[in-house]
């Protein structure tokens, strides 16, 4: 979706200044190992960890500490009653409490703000590894994965980092712990040292299990994200063609295998669960039972044995955020795996580092014959050409090709120089590809117009980002904002663009003109409208060589042919590549190359000359017109009976 311009402040009139969400591009992470990834994020969100670190190691101390006081206060109202000792420890209590009060809130808003900036920080790595990858992340895995990690992965790695803090301060309160006790009591104080590590090790043993068990899961609720939003974007050709069954017996069968393995996850981590509790529940009870003993026989005081209660009680909290940490981390790895699948898919054109850089507007425009050498194909500059084959899919392939979208594909040269020998930027410059189905994002026309221009959007930080969509979803968002925007400079472009495709009905059909807003995918317009803003757009890039597949076939017959000879017109001494079995485009086109079952050249000329010659019942001419006798819908055209197409 477009990014809106920074605004000059935010909403509530308050940002946060102490912790900022850094905007900068994200660096590449490591992505050989699961552990390296994870040590990569924590990194990344070092500062807050640090500081939540030092917040939660004081609020754990402090509650660690306080049976002591709590025992102290005890043994002195027993000894000697309400005396001045007994008001400082209370006084210190009172201090305490305050101490820790400060600690914890911050600690929790700091923790927040971590896991904030690793969850945003994967998120920024899928949508990076989407729009740097395209079409080359689908071949290798599927949408409903994407929506998962976006979903669901990004916030269990985010957990794992937020937990680290409380985690660290658990550990270090379980230490001042064992030091009292050992201090108070050896024997209590070596309980407490053998017993909770023994108690945390046992928890480990059903962390492998789970992994396991959740990655399952996690593969199975991919599976039916990827069938929800497959149907979602199909809905209406699954109506179509009665598909409704099929897709709910789909959607049923995966579902039910989701349940399944959600079950067996449930069951282990149930037992997970149950050991969190019954664990340290007993340690709880072993701790109190060798404390009350040494209190009847006179080895400690009352006040000791109420310490050493509370003691005991609190170490059930470091067990307690070991089990969740561990938990979480079992979670986080299997997030991580997930991830790092997903960006360990390389593009198929150009390096992931040129990609990353890719920005068209600083590469070098050639011009020059364009040439595909697995076909024969040679498309002449400054002429308009159209492709045609009997099966569409070849040309689009072929023209495809000539955008360079994979690397390991045939040859294409040119001015005489491979497409894989030139940067990457370079090429885009030079070649622009539009496809057969009319991409649009949310945001203005103006915006999904101008992608390279004045008006395309531009990055800008997350914090003004959510500023923005706060200050779009609220009320006061209305004719004074939109009211400067009717009109910006380049507007005669866009207008002269549209004029070209004949889209002034979209102009009409929105609110605003070139300032109305689009819907996502473009689905406030009708099929027709997509595809010649697509179109517009497509020509705004001025590329030297525009490739365009099916640019007008969803366009009625008197439409289709006056879009087609404005585009000739407006793209007269550039080089012109039109995938299409129209005989009102090809009309329109310099030449005509027909393409055969094999992808090769196998006749080229203008549309009128190929229908001349098949009437003198030339077999190149005759295979052609029967091509585009099937795009007219007439009937297959022979030697005998030559019927005339697009005249």
């Amino acid at each position: 979706m477009p990014v809106p311009p920074q605004p000059a402040h935010h909403p509530s009139g308050r940002r946060g200044r102490l912790l900022p969400v850094p905007d900068a591009p994200l660096p590449q992470p490591p992505t050989h190992s699961v552990g390296a990834f994870l040590r990569w994020l924590l990194r990344r969100a070092l500062t807050p960890v640090l500081l939540a670190t030092v917040a939660a190691t004081t609020s754990n101390v402090i509650q660690a500490i306080v049976p002591g006081f709590l025992g102290a206060a005890l043994d002195s109202g027993i000894e000697t009653g309400l005396t001045p000792r007994l008001w400082a420890i209370g006084l210190g209590l009172l201090l305490l409490f305050g101490v820790y009060a400060i600690a914890d809130t911050s600690s929790d808003y700091i923790r927040i703000h971590a896991w904030m900036r690793v969850a945003f920080d994967v998120d920024r790595l899928v949508a990076r590894q989407v729009s740097t990858t395209g079409t080359d992340l689908g071949r290798q895995t599927s949408t409903g994965e994407v929506a998962s990690i976006v979903a669901s992965d990004a916030q269990y790695l985010a957990n794992t980092i937020e937990r680290l803090p409380g985690l660290i301060g658990a550990s270090v309160s379980f230490v001042v712990v064992a030091v009292l006790m050992l201090n108070t009591s050896v024997r209590l104080g070596l309980i407490a040292l053998i017993g909770m590590p023994l108690v945390a090790w046992i928890v480990t043993l059903v962390i492998k299990p789970l992994q396991k068990r959740q990655s399952y899961q996690r593969e199975a609720q991919s599976q039916v994200t990827t069938i929800t939003t497959d149907t979602v974007a199909g809905l209406r050709v699954l109506r179509g063609i009665g598909g409704e069954d099929v897709f709910a017996r789909r959607y049923r069968d995966a579902s039910q295998e989701l349940r399944r393995r959600g079950v067996s996850v449930a069951r282990t981590q149930s037992v997970l669960m149950s050991l969190q509790v019954l664990l340290p529940g007993l340690f709880v009870a072993v701790v109190v039972w060798v404390a009350a003993r040494m209190a009847v026989t006179g080895q400690i005081s009352a006040g000791e044995l109420v310490t050493f209660y509370g003691y005991t009680a609190y170490l059930s909290w470091p067990l307690m955020e070991f089990s969740h940490a561990v938990q979480d981390y079992a979670r986080a790895r299997v997030g991580a795996r997930r991830a790092l699948r997903l960006l360990t898919v390389s593009p198929t054109a150009g390096s992931v580092t040129e990609r990353l850089d890719l920005d068209p507007a600083r590469g070098t425009a050639v011009t020059g014959p364009l040439v595909d050498q697995a076909s024969g194909v040679r498309v002449t500059p400054g002429r308009m050409t159209a492709l045609v084959a009997a099966d569409p899919d070849i040309s689009a392939a072929l023209a495809t090709r000539l955008g360079r979208f994979h690397d390991d594909g045939p040859v294409v040269t040119l001015a005489n120089r491979p497409l894989t020998d030139m940067p990457l930027a370079d090429v885009r410059a030079s070649v622009v590809v539009s496809g057969a189905t009319a991409q649009l994002f949310t945001g203005t026309l103006r915006q999904a117009l101008d992608v390279r221009g004045d008006q395309a959007p531009q990055p800008v930080g997350v914090a003004a980002l959510v500023a923005a969509e706060d200050e779009r979803a609220s009320s006061a968002l209305d004719q004074d904002v939109r009211a400067p925007i009717l009109r910006a400079d380049g507007d005669d472009r866009l207008l002269a663009a549209l004029e070209v495709a004949d889209a002034h009905d979209v102009l009409s059909s929105l609110e605003h003109g070139l300032a109305g807003m689009v819907t996502e995918k473009g689905r406030s317009l009708s099929g027709g409208q997509r595809q010649r803003v697509a179109l517009a757009r497509a020509l705004l890039t001025e590329a030297p060589t525009l490739v365009l597949i099916e640019p007008t076939s969803a366009l009625d017959s008197h439409t289709e042919s006056r879009v087609a000879h404005r585009v000739h017109e407006a793209r007269r001494d550039r080089t012109t590549v039109v995938v299409t079995e129209s005989p009102l485009v090809l009309e329109a086109c310099d030449e005509v190359v027909l393409l055969d079952a094999e992808g090769r050249e196998r006749v080229r000329s203008t549309h009128r000359d190929l229908l001349a010659r098949a009437r003198a019942g030339e077999a190149d001419a005759l295979a052609y017109r029967a091509v585009v006798a099937r795009a007219a819908g007439e009937a297959p055209v022979t030697a005998s009976a030559p019927e005339e197409v697009g005249r």
